[in-house]
């Protein structure tokens, strides 16, 4: 009989019968390989090619979307080296968890987890509105409907659901195909653009808006941080790999590099094609006889964009062949797909550490008896972009307000992250025996830089985000405190190893 699987390197021996048992219990299998964390990793964020760096163009221009997206390269490149030490060091599905609460104590681990849980459900939401859009779009170019956006959402959301249900395994193999098909999606939108391509329509003149100058490029940096958010989904990965020391460091440097071309790429050709970047963010409100509909000051209304690459291949010459619009949306879905795909995996991954260690509702910690899937976690999950996706219906700015919170809390934890890591390498200099991130030193000082940098730009976007996402915090924060914070399960791995036993 082979000793069972040790998850997060727990060494099974070293614990009593009963934290053994529950820790058996609530084991996730290891089969992921370094292509399958490559594949999670930009699978995960390819959408961000697909859609939401595009609402960054409105009334800033492309010129200011590239400065703003080349820092938010830089600042993701150093986040994902620091945070393979992190995810190496603490192999566990609830990383940012067993971060905070090995560094500080149980109440910075529910912070970075619920802040993870945030970044991922909201991510999955506005993917998952993006995907309706996307159908209806192809179901009708001219009038995309919203019923149809409704009905397509959900249908996904009930397909991914028994995807991720079914095994890790299998889901992983969907997203490593999803991916390719996705990259490929890509590929014949460069192609198709270049044949109207003109660098006049990037380098602009002037170069940044009048009367807004660099502020065009601070508004843009919310937006373009949708590019790239979401591959630390990868760090969640890590109680699943096979031989996390080599698999996570290697997995997402590959994924991070891969998707830095494709963000340069995916700016260069969507920009250059058409005539007016601006019609790329914001679309007409029309009437059912297709005339504009004001709004109380007598300004035509508009919606955001979900579909701008497709929208840009109908705005050139190539794209007068239905054949091709029709082909590259219908490809452009897988790109959408993996990444809803992956965000999934992230919340429900999440949710599922919090409720094994009783932070949130027990219940989300379980997993299938056979499959050793956290089905009510995916479940939840589920559920809630399904009721977003119905309130869409009404609501127009669903997708701008999901993109906006999902970033916002990534970054309150790629912060905290590092201060983690400070602490970590400082009292527990061991937990790094097996990988150490080169630049190590001045890696965690230029993430928390660029982050804090980034945090600050929110205060001059007209959205309320900020106001929203306190009251997300702060009702999760009062459960903790007055609930979850005397009843936390001390069996869980990331409380076994908080308590050093690793």
């Amino acid at each position: 009989m082979g000793e069972p699987p040790e998850p997060g390197g727990l060494r099974l021996d070293d614990l009593r019968p009963e934290e053994r048992a529950f820790v058996e219990r609530h084991a996730l299998k290891k089969p992921l390989r370094v292509r399958d964390i490559w594949a999670l990793g930009v699978g995960g964020v390819i959408a961000g090619m697909y859609f939401g760096w595009n609402l960054g163009l409105d009334g800033n221009g492309p010129v200011a979307v590239l400065i703003a997206s080349l820092v938010i390269c830089l600042l993701y490149l150093c986040w994902v080296l620091a945070l393979a030490e992190l995810s190496v060091a603490l192999p566990f599905a609830g990383g940012p968890l067993a971060y905070g609460r090995r560094a500080s104590g149980p109440s910075l681990g529910f912070v970075m987890g619920w802040s993870m849980v945030l970044e991922c459900q909201f991510a999955a939401i506005a993917t998952v509105l993006a995907i309706g859009g996307y159908i209806a779009f192809l179901v009708d170019p001219d009038h995309p409907d919203d019923t149809i956006k409704v009905v397509a959402g959900l249908v996904t959301v009930l397909v991914f659901f028994l995807l991720h249900a079914w095994g890790v395994k299998e889901q992983s193999t969907a997203m490593t195909l999803m991916t390719y098909a996705a990259i490929l999606g890509l590929v014949i939108f460069f192609v198709a653009a270049a044949t109207h391509f003109s660098w006049r329509r990037i380098w602009t003149d002037p170069l940044l808006p009048e009367g807004k100058g660099w502020k065009a490029v601070l508004d843009a940096v919310p937006y373009a941080l949708w590019w790239l958010v979401i591959i630390e989904t990868v760090a969640l990965a890590a109680e699943e790999a096979h031989e996390p020391h080599r698999t996570i460091p290697r997995g997402i440097v590959w994924a991070q590099l891969t998707l830095i071309l494709l963000v340069v790429l995916t700016w260069l050709f969507a920009c250059g094609a058409v005539d007016d970047s601006q019609d790329l963010a914001k679309d007409p409100v029309l009437d059912a006889q297709g005339q504009p509909v004001l709004d109380e000051a007598g300004q035509p209304k508009t919606e955001d964009v979900s579909y701008p690459l497709a929208k840009a291949l109908r705005m050139i010459p190539a794209g007068q062949s239905p054949w091709l619009v029709y082909g590259f949306g219908v490809i452009a879905l897988f790109g959408l797909i993996a990444s809803y795909h992956g965000m999934l995996y992230g919340a429900s991954r999440q949710a599922f550490a919090l409720g094994r260690a009783a932070y949130l509702p027990r219940l989300l910690g379980e997993v299938h008896a056979t499959r050793r899937t956290p089905v009510p976690a995916l479940l939840v999950s589920s559920v809630i972009s399904a009721g977003f996706v119905v309130a869409n219906y009404w609501f127009k700015d669903a997708i701008a307000i999901a993109v906006l919170v999902s970033t916002l809390t990534a970054l309150i934890w790629y912060v905290l992250a590092m201060v983690c890591l400070w602490l970590l390498r400082r009292h527990e200099p061991g937990l790094f025996r097996t990988y150490r991130a080169p630049l190590f030193h001045a890696l965690p000082v230029a993430v928390v830089v660029l982050a804090a940098f980034a945090l600050v730009m929110y205060a001059v976007i007209q959205k309320d985000v900020i106001p929203f996402t306190i009251v997300l915090y702060a009702g999760a924060l009062a459960y903790f405190v007055v609930w979850a914070r005397h009843r936390i399960e001390k069996a869980a791995p990331e409380e076994l190893a908080a308590r050093g036993k690793l």
